[in-house]
């Protein structure tokens, strides 16, 4: 087959001297890859990285087929320190919530769009939460963030809302509940611009119990990685 445009988001030994890889392909969506004897060759295993833009090509048919070509397409994405944490993060998600062979070209544009914006050091939360908000829309999870679906009225910023995985928000009334959504960061989310810290933070909530819901129970490694993080910054601050 021909090259294509690819970044490895996870790889893992296999047998003596292979491994397993989990790529993200512009034309063929997520693929499942066997790299044989690739530990033994030093120089091709160097271009198995993450965050390394590659061409590549494969055989075989079925959900794991055999890495045949692989070449370096420019330079890697530098992400340090949260940033990279951050891209782990990505990666996780799509290996855990994209299927096997099938064409994403916006995924994968946003997803390069979202390593530049951790390479160029914006808003991390922001690029985090755009990149999250784009995934679920092409797997076919949109989000509803304009209208409360019990009451089909338009959603009010200064109304507090409860975000339904399956259904869409939910105003509440009286007394604050845990995990609830105002409808300013809803529009800020929708629109996609005005982000601050508190909306910033109601959304990255709503979208962690979004996310949770289509996970189905999945764990995220790459979650307890953040959590290890910040215990290790409080301590030492």
């Amino acid at each position: 087959m021909e090259l294509t445009s690819a970044f490895v988001l996870h790889h893992r030994p296999y047998r003596e001297t292979s491994s397993l890889v989990d790529v993200l392909t512009q034309d063929y969506g997520r693929v499942s890859l066997v790299a044989r004897g690739l530990r033994q060759k030093k120089k091709r295993s160097s271009s198995i990285q993450i965050f390394q833009p590659l061409w590549l090509s494969w055989y075989g048919q079925g959900d794991l087929v055999t890495l045949s070509h692989i070449e370096v397409d420019e330079p890697s994405y530098r992400l340090v320190g949260n940033a990279s944490l951050c891209g782990l993060y990505m990666n996780e998600l799509l290996v855990k919530l994209l299927p096997l062979h099938e064409a994403e070209p916006e995924i994968y544009l946003a997803y390069r769009q979202a390593l530049s914006s951790l390479q160029q050091k914006s808003n991390e939360q922001i690029t985090l939460r755009l990149f999250e908000k784009a995934l679920l829309s092409h797997l076919g999870y949109g989000l509803a963030l304009t209208v409360d679906v019990d009451s089909g009225q338009y959603i009010e910023d200064e109304g507090m809302y409860i975000y339904h995985p399956d259904s869409g928000p939910r105003r509440v009334f009286g007394q604050q509940l845990e995990n609830t959504v105002s409808g300013r960061s809803l529009r800020h989310l929708d629109q996609e611009a005005e982000f601050d810290d508190v909306s910033l933070k109601e959304i990255k909530h709503m979208m962690r119990s979004v996310i949770n819901y289509y996970l189905g129970g999945r764990p995220l490694h790459s979650r307890q990685l953040f959590a290890g993080l910040n215990q290790f910054t409080t301590k030492t601050n």
